[in-house]
This record gives structure tokens, C-alpha cells and sequence, in this order.
């Protein structure tokens, strides 16, 4: 019998970003006996932008439970948040670009780095939605989020510069290397013939690449990926209130940091999910809407901060809108009205 997997998320990772997330979200706290089980992601990208990822169904909830349970220990979270700040003052030259590699072995120190601050970063963006973590916890964990948010959206840049340092012949190639093929020696050539594979679209999936058919591929994994949501004829979009208020405007899909420059005075921002560098297109926008996201997920913030309309944890709204669709955005009600479709 075929797994059922659920798509959780999208993102515009690297494959050096794509691989450390499933390694850094292995890693544990062998200190104070904490290990966390952080399942079986599945990664599939059809060519672009995003790169999609699927978990079994129910198991980011079972995830949440455990960290859940981890976080409550106080000394644990303590010393997460401890050694976060320890890391973030190692990496920070390098996000800031004082600081690049010079070599593979500097580039292997910087990977790690990059995981350590993977988990404490994934540590303070989860641990205020944990309904079990002390209001003392998780008004630390916001702290401490506010001071990093910033470097947040730098990951993959910081990655693909420093790898352009090595391997400048790559040029933007280098968002489709993966770490495993560079600390293995492969040539130049060898990088570049992968990376130009891997740009047309593949599955990875437990520390493996796949890029023959993808349906094909996935019934040998034995995984059933939940179907796609037909959005020809919905107009009405749901989801939850992240800040009240009602607006009218024109969509503008934003996917990756280019797409902030399509947004003018008026729009309404649709978006995967918002992130910090969003910033100067969410004070032109007149409202939000996210496909994902928590009450103290960075759209929800923001809206509160600029008393906007928004409305995040939609899951089609990216799927079901395009640019210029005339929407209603009703925040007081989570609903999101199609008005007029652009043609």
C-alpha cells in the first residue's frame, strides 16, 4: 500500500540549502538527551520556481508534538537559543559578505555553520506555536527571532556567493549543485552537467536524486502524492485571520524576491509566504494572503505592525489567484472573493 504524502510547504532553495535542511533537522542534543524524529521529507521540483515539499500525512503535527515536548525541558531551549547567538556571531561576516570562502575546507566549516544556525533558527520560528511552551519561552524565542529574521531570507544567497567564489565558471548554475558532489572532488565539468540536469526538475528523496519521470519515480518509492486541487471554478478562498480588516485590489503573485517589484500601490499580495525582505512590497500592498503560515508567522506579524488585512494558512490561494485578478479581501472572516478574473 502506497504512503499518502501532503505538500507542507514551497520554497526557493538551493540544493546546497534543500540537502542541509534534511541534515540539520536530523541533528539532536546529545547534552540533554534530546532527539527529535523530523520524518521523511519528499522535495519535488518541476522546473521552477519552487521547489515543493511533501510529508506524510500527519506527520508535521507529530514533528510539533515532539518538539513540543523537547522544548518544554527549559534547559534544552536555553541552550539551543545559547548556542544560536554563539553561531550567529561565527556567520554573520559571511551573510554580511565581510567574509567569503577561500576553499573547499573553508566551504565545509561554513556548511556546518549554516546547519548549526538551521537548527537553532528552526528551534525559535516553531517554538512560539507549541500550545505547551511557557509564555517566559516563547516571548524569547519572538526576541530572538526579531534580532535574526534579517539573515532568514539571506540563506540561499549566502550559499550560491560563496559557492560563485569557488566556482565562479557555474555562474547561477550554482543553486542546482549539490554538497555531496562538490565535497566529493567532482570536476567542473561534472558539476556543471549535474547542476544543468537537475534545473529541468527531480525528486530527492532520503539522501538520494531523482530525475527520471516523475510518476514513475514515485511509484517506486511507493508514495501517493495528495491531489491537486482543481481551481477553474472557485472564487471564494478560505483560510484564518491573521489581521482584520477588508480590502479590494489586484493580485499580484509573489514567489521570489524579483516578483516584489511587481507590486504597485493597491495591490494585494499573494504569496507562499511572506519574508522579511518582502518588507518595502507589503507597505505598498493593501493586504496579504498566504498559503501557509501561523498567527506568529512573519506575514501575520507584519500585518498586525502595519494594521493591514491578511489572511495566511489558505493552502491554494498561490494556485487558485493570478496577477490582476480583481480579489476582496475579507480579513474579518478569512474569506478572500474573486471579483473579476484578469484575462
Amino acid at each position: 500500500m502506497s504512503i499518502k504524502y501532503i505538500q507542507e510547504f514551497a520554497r526557493n532553495y538551493s540544493l546546497f540549502q534543500m540537502v542541509a535542511y534534511t541534515e540539520f533537522q536530523k541533528r539532536s542534543a546529545p547534552e540533554f538527551n534530546v532527539v527529535v524524529d523530523t520524518g521523511h521529507p519528499l522535495f519535488v521540483f518541476d522546473g521552477g520556481p519552487l521547489i515543493k515539499i511533501y510529508y506524510p500525512q500527519g506527520e508535521i503535527q507529530k514533528i510539533f508534538g515532539q518538539f513540543g515536548k523537547a522544548a518544554s525541558n527549559v534547559n534544552y531551549f536555553n541552550g539551543v537559543v545559547s548556542k544560536f547567538f554563539e553561531v550567529i556571531n561565527e556567520i554573520k561576516p559571511y551573510f554580511e559578505k565581510k567574509k567569503s570562502v577561500k576553499n573547499i575546507d573553508e566551504l565545509k566549516h561554513l556548511y556546518e555553520l549554516f546547519m548549526d544556525f538551521g537548527y537553532g533558527e528552526s528551534a525559535i520560528w516553531v517554538a512560539p506555536l507549541v500550545e505547551n511552551l511557557s509564555e517566559e519561552l516563547k516571548s524569547k524565542a519572538l526576541i530572538a527571532r526579531e534580532k535574526t529574521q534579517a539573515l532568514t531570507s539571506l540563506r540561499d544567497e549566502l550559499l550560491d556567493y560563496n559557492l560563485n567564489k569557488l566556482f565562479p565558471e557555474l555562474d547561477e548554475l550554482v543553486h542546482f549543485v549539490l554538497p555531496q558532489s562538490v565535497f566529493a572532488g567532482k570536476t567542473i565539468n561534472e558539476l556543471r552537467t549535474e547542476a544543468i540536469k537537475y534545473k529541468k526538475g527531480f525528486i530527492y528523496f532520503d539522501g538520494r536524486m531523482y530525475t527520471e519521470n516523475k510518476d514513475e519515480t514515485l511509484k517506486k518509492l511507493n508514495i501517493d502524492l495528495e491531489k491537486k486541487i482543481s481551481t477553474e471554478k472557485i472564487d471564494i478562498i478560505k483560510g484564518h485571520v491573521a489581521s482584520p480588516g477588508t480590502a479590494k485590489g489586484r493580485v499580484k503573485i509573489v514567489l521570489i524576491n524579483k516578483d516584489i517589484n511587481k507590486i504597485l500601490e493597491g495591490d494585494i499580495l499573494v504569496s507562499p509566504m511572506t519574508r522579511p525582505d518582502f518588507l518595502p512590497a507589503m507597505k505598498k500592498a493593501v493586504a496579504f494572503v498566504t498559503d501557509e503560515g501561523g498567527i506568529t508567522c512573519h506575514a501575520a506579524i507584519v500585518a498586525r505592525e502595519l494594521k493591514k488585512p491578511c489572511i495566511i494558512g489558505t493552502k491554494i490561494a498561490t494556485q487558485v489567484l493570478k496577477d490582476g485578478d480583481l480579489v476582496e479581501v475579507d480579513a474579518d472572516n478569512g474569506i478572500v472573493k474573486v471579483l473579476k478574473k484578469s484575462k
